[in-house]
Protein backbone atom coordinates (compact mmCIF):
# COMPACT_ATOMS: atom_id res chain seq x y z
CA UNK A 1 0.00 0.00 0.00
CA UNK A 2 2.73 2.00 0.90
CA UNK A 3 4.70 1.88 -2.64
CA UNK A 4 1.07 1.95 -4.40
CA UNK A 5 1.05 5.50 -2.94
CA UNK A 6 4.66 6.31 -3.42
CA UNK A 7 3.92 5.61 -6.88
CA UNK A 8 0.58 7.87 -6.86
CA UNK A 9 2.84 10.58 -5.41
CA UNK A 10 5.49 10.16 -7.97
CA UNK A 11 2.70 9.84 -10.92
CA UNK A 12 1.69 13.41 -9.51
CA UNK A 13 4.66 15.08 -9.04
CA UNK A 14 5.52 14.25 -12.74
CA UNK A 15 2.26 15.47 -13.76
CA UNK A 16 2.63 18.56 -11.96
CA UNK A 17 6.05 19.07 -13.42
CA UNK A 18 4.88 18.68 -16.77
CA UNK A 19 2.19 20.73 -16.28
CA UNK A 20 4.36 23.97 -14.78
CA UNK A 21 6.65 22.96 -17.88
CA UNK A 22 4.16 23.54 -20.35
CA UNK A 23 2.86 26.37 -18.89
CA UNK A 24 6.30 27.59 -18.78
CA UNK A 25 6.79 26.84 -22.08
CA UNK A 26 3.25 28.91 -23.47
CA UNK A 27 3.70 32.09 -21.09
CA UNK A 28 7.33 32.24 -22.83
CA UNK A 29 5.60 31.66 -25.95
CA UNK A 30 3.35 34.16 -25.55
CA UNK A 31 5.96 36.60 -24.70
CA UNK A 32 7.59 36.15 -27.76
CA UNK A 33 4.13 36.44 -29.71
CA UNK A 34 3.89 40.10 -28.14
CA UNK A 35 4.14 42.31 -31.05
CA UNK A 36 7.38 44.64 -31.18
CA UNK A 37 6.48 48.08 -30.88
CA UNK A 38 7.42 50.01 -33.76
CA UNK A 39 10.20 52.78 -33.37
CA UNK A 40 8.46 56.20 -32.74
CA UNK A 41 8.94 58.40 -35.99
CA UNK A 42 7.96 62.01 -35.65
CA UNK A 43 5.26 62.89 -38.19
CA UNK A 44 6.75 64.66 -41.00
CA UNK A 45 5.68 68.75 -41.26
CA UNK A 46 6.34 71.50 -42.97
CA UNK A 47 10.34 72.15 -43.14
CA UNK A 48 11.12 75.13 -41.20
CA UNK A 49 11.97 77.93 -43.14
CA UNK A 50 14.62 80.05 -41.62
CA UNK A 51 14.01 83.55 -40.72
CA UNK A 52 16.10 85.73 -42.04
CA UNK A 53 18.07 88.40 -39.73
CA UNK A 54 15.93 91.85 -40.33
CA UNK A 55 18.13 94.21 -42.29
CA UNK A 56 19.01 97.57 -40.61
CA UNK A 57 16.56 100.52 -42.05
CA UNK A 58 19.64 102.99 -43.25
CA UNK A 59 19.32 105.83 -41.87
CA UNK A 60 18.75 109.09 -44.45
CA UNK A 61 21.27 111.27 -45.27
CA UNK A 62 20.29 114.65 -44.20
CA UNK A 63 20.50 117.51 -46.45
CA UNK A 64 23.01 120.09 -45.09
CA UNK A 65 21.02 123.77 -44.23
CA UNK A 66 22.94 126.03 -46.09
CA UNK A 67 24.59 128.74 -44.61
CA UNK A 68 25.71 132.07 -46.03
CA UNK A 69 29.33 132.37 -46.57
CA UNK A 70 31.01 135.15 -43.51
CA UNK A 71 30.36 138.45 -45.11
CA UNK A 72 27.38 137.60 -47.67
CA UNK A 73 23.44 137.32 -47.51
CA UNK A 74 22.09 133.79 -48.18
CA UNK A 75 19.55 133.70 -50.96
CA UNK A 76 16.23 131.51 -49.93
CA UNK A 77 15.11 129.39 -52.40
CA UNK A 78 11.99 127.78 -53.81
CA UNK A 79 11.08 123.84 -53.73
CA UNK A 80 11.73 123.97 -57.39
CA UNK A 81 15.06 125.98 -57.03
CA UNK A 82 14.07 129.44 -58.36
CA UNK A 83 14.74 132.47 -57.02
CA UNK A 84 12.18 135.52 -56.72
CA UNK A 85 14.26 138.52 -56.81
CA UNK A 86 12.93 141.81 -55.71
CA UNK A 87 14.75 144.80 -57.10
CA UNK A 88 13.61 148.92 -56.38
CA UNK A 89 16.10 151.23 -57.71
CA UNK A 90 16.77 154.03 -59.75
CA UNK A 91 18.31 154.38 -63.36
CA UNK A 92 21.05 151.82 -62.45
CA UNK A 93 18.73 148.84 -61.43
CA UNK A 94 17.10 150.03 -65.02
CA UNK A 95 19.97 148.91 -67.19
CA UNK A 96 21.36 152.75 -67.85
CA UNK A 97 23.11 152.94 -69.96
CA UNK A 98 24.60 149.88 -71.24
CA UNK A 99 24.85 148.84 -74.31
CA UNK A 100 21.87 146.37 -73.71
CA UNK A 101 19.22 145.95 -71.24
CA UNK A 102 20.73 142.53 -71.36
CA UNK A 103 24.18 143.73 -70.19
CA UNK A 104 22.57 146.02 -66.72
CA UNK A 105 23.85 144.77 -63.76
CA UNK A 106 20.30 143.30 -62.29
CA UNK A 107 20.31 141.00 -65.30
CA UNK A 108 24.04 140.01 -64.94
CA UNK A 109 23.54 139.20 -61.33
CA UNK A 110 20.28 137.12 -62.16
CA UNK A 111 22.22 135.42 -64.61
CA UNK A 112 24.92 134.30 -62.44
CA UNK A 113 22.23 133.14 -59.86
CA UNK A 114 20.48 131.12 -62.42
CA UNK A 115 16.46 130.26 -62.34
CA UNK A 116 15.44 133.96 -61.03
CA UNK A 117 11.67 135.55 -61.81
CA UNK A 118 12.62 139.66 -61.09
CA UNK A 119 9.84 141.65 -59.63
CA UNK A 120 9.83 145.33 -58.61
CA UNK A 121 10.86 148.98 -59.55
CA UNK A 122 13.18 150.81 -60.95
CA UNK A 123 12.22 154.70 -62.12
CA UNK A 124 15.02 156.57 -63.77
CA UNK A 125 15.81 160.19 -62.03
CA UNK A 126 13.49 159.33 -59.17
CA UNK A 127 14.57 159.06 -55.20
CA UNK A 128 13.61 156.75 -52.41
CA UNK A 129 10.40 157.51 -51.59
CA UNK A 130 9.03 157.58 -55.11
CA UNK A 131 10.09 154.10 -55.72
CA UNK A 132 9.31 152.96 -52.48
CA UNK A 133 5.54 153.94 -53.01
CA UNK A 134 5.30 152.04 -56.08
CA UNK A 135 7.38 148.80 -55.39
CA UNK A 136 4.84 146.04 -54.49
CA UNK A 137 7.13 143.19 -52.25
CA UNK A 138 5.64 139.57 -52.39
CA UNK A 139 5.36 137.57 -49.36
CA UNK A 140 8.09 134.57 -51.47
CA UNK A 141 10.92 136.83 -52.13
CA UNK A 142 14.40 135.01 -51.93
CA UNK A 143 16.87 137.26 -52.39
CA UNK A 144 16.09 141.50 -52.27
CA UNK A 145 18.25 143.82 -54.04
CA UNK A 146 17.93 147.75 -53.10
CA UNK A 147 19.45 150.21 -55.17
CA UNK A 148 18.39 153.56 -53.63
CA UNK A 149 19.90 156.97 -52.72
CA UNK A 150 21.82 158.45 -55.57
CA UNK A 151 19.05 160.75 -56.91
CA UNK A 152 18.46 161.39 -52.89
CA UNK A 153 21.82 163.34 -52.88
CA UNK A 154 21.13 165.71 -55.69
CA UNK A 155 17.63 166.90 -54.51
CA UNK A 156 18.74 166.53 -51.87
CA UNK A 157 16.51 164.41 -49.24
CA UNK A 158 16.69 165.32 -45.11
CA UNK A 159 19.37 162.50 -43.77
CA UNK A 160 16.57 161.62 -41.46
CA UNK A 161 13.42 161.58 -43.08
CA UNK A 162 16.01 159.20 -45.97
CA UNK A 163 16.61 156.72 -43.02
CA UNK A 164 13.23 156.66 -42.08
CA UNK A 165 12.14 156.07 -45.65
CA UNK A 166 14.83 153.61 -46.20
CA UNK A 167 13.88 151.65 -42.67
CA UNK A 168 10.00 151.15 -43.56
CA UNK A 169 11.16 149.59 -46.96
CA UNK A 170 13.08 146.99 -45.33
CA UNK A 171 10.61 146.42 -42.79
CA UNK A 172 8.31 145.91 -45.98
CA UNK A 173 10.50 142.87 -46.83
CA UNK A 174 11.01 141.74 -43.61
CA UNK A 175 8.05 141.24 -42.79
CA UNK A 176 6.80 139.48 -45.64
CA UNK A 177 10.00 137.85 -46.88
CA UNK A 178 11.96 137.08 -43.30
CA UNK A 179 14.52 134.62 -44.83
CA UNK A 180 15.63 136.49 -48.01
CA UNK A 181 19.37 137.67 -48.59
CA UNK A 182 19.13 141.36 -48.33
CA UNK A 183 21.66 143.46 -50.20
CA UNK A 184 21.69 147.22 -49.84
CA UNK A 185 23.79 148.89 -52.26
CA UNK A 186 25.62 152.59 -52.13
CA UNK A 187 24.86 155.69 -53.94
CA UNK A 188 26.92 156.36 -57.47
CA UNK A 189 28.02 159.17 -56.89
CA UNK A 190 30.83 160.78 -55.22
CA UNK A 191 29.20 162.94 -52.52
CA UNK A 192 27.49 160.30 -51.11
CA UNK A 193 29.51 158.84 -47.75
CA UNK A 194 26.57 160.30 -45.41
CA UNK A 195 23.79 158.49 -47.24
CA UNK A 196 25.87 155.46 -47.72
CA UNK A 197 26.36 155.30 -43.80
CA UNK A 198 22.66 155.17 -43.45
CA UNK A 199 22.26 153.32 -45.83
CA UNK A 200 24.60 150.44 -44.36
CA UNK A 201 23.66 150.77 -40.63
CA UNK A 202 20.38 150.47 -41.65
CA UNK A 203 21.00 147.39 -43.83
CA UNK A 204 22.58 145.34 -41.04
CA UNK A 205 20.27 146.02 -38.52
CA UNK A 206 17.67 144.17 -41.18
CA UNK A 207 20.03 141.38 -41.26
CA UNK A 208 21.18 142.47 -44.64
CA UNK A 209 24.55 143.58 -46.60
CA UNK A 210 25.94 146.46 -47.26
CA UNK A 211 27.54 147.20 -50.77
CA UNK A 212 29.56 149.85 -51.31
CA UNK A 213 29.33 151.39 -55.04
CA UNK A 214 32.26 154.31 -54.26
CA UNK A 215 35.45 151.93 -55.78
CA UNK A 216 33.53 151.68 -58.83
CA UNK A 217 32.11 155.03 -59.52
CA UNK A 218 35.60 156.26 -58.98
CA UNK A 219 37.02 153.98 -61.50
CA UNK A 220 37.03 156.13 -65.00
CA UNK A 221 36.83 153.01 -66.99
CA UNK A 222 33.76 152.11 -65.78
CA UNK A 223 31.74 155.50 -67.27
CA UNK A 224 31.14 157.03 -70.96
CA UNK A 225 32.37 157.40 -73.41
CA UNK A 226 29.32 160.25 -73.79
CA UNK A 227 27.28 159.71 -77.31
CA UNK A 228 27.64 155.82 -76.88
CA UNK A 229 24.94 153.74 -78.50
CA UNK A 230 22.44 152.11 -75.81
CA UNK A 231 19.35 150.73 -75.66
CA UNK A 232 18.22 153.62 -73.82
CA UNK A 233 19.55 155.77 -75.84
CA UNK A 234 22.97 158.32 -76.14
CA UNK A 235 25.21 157.37 -73.40
CA UNK A 236 26.67 160.37 -70.86
CA UNK A 237 29.72 160.21 -68.73
CA UNK A 238 27.60 159.77 -65.08
CA UNK A 239 25.87 155.94 -65.90
CA UNK A 240 27.88 152.75 -65.70
CA UNK A 241 28.89 151.38 -69.37
CA UNK A 242 28.87 148.00 -70.15
CA UNK A 243 31.85 147.62 -67.78
CA UNK A 244 30.62 149.37 -64.70
CA UNK A 245 27.50 147.45 -65.00
CA UNK A 246 29.75 144.28 -64.81
CA UNK A 247 32.06 145.59 -62.00
CA UNK A 248 28.23 146.16 -59.83
CA UNK A 249 26.93 142.68 -60.90
CA UNK A 250 30.44 141.21 -59.74
CA UNK A 251 30.29 143.22 -56.48
CA UNK A 252 27.16 141.92 -56.03
CA UNK A 253 27.62 138.10 -56.79
CA UNK A 254 30.41 138.57 -54.30
CA UNK A 255 28.06 140.08 -51.26
CA UNK A 256 25.99 136.93 -52.02
CA UNK A 257 26.02 132.99 -51.17
CA UNK A 258 23.66 131.17 -54.01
Amino acid sequence: MRRQTAWTVAIIAVAVAGAIGVAAVMTDGARDARPTASPAFASPGPSETATPAPRPTPTPTSTPTPTARPGTALIERAGDGRVRMLVAGDSLTAGFFATTKDRGFIQLVADGIGSVDVTGAAQAQQTLSTVAAVTDVPADVGVAVIELGTNDVGVPTPLADFEQQYASLLDRIRSTSPRAGLLCLGTWTADGAAYDEVISRTCVAHAGVYVSLADAFANAEFHGPAGRDTFAGAGDEFHPNDAGHRAIADAVLSALTY
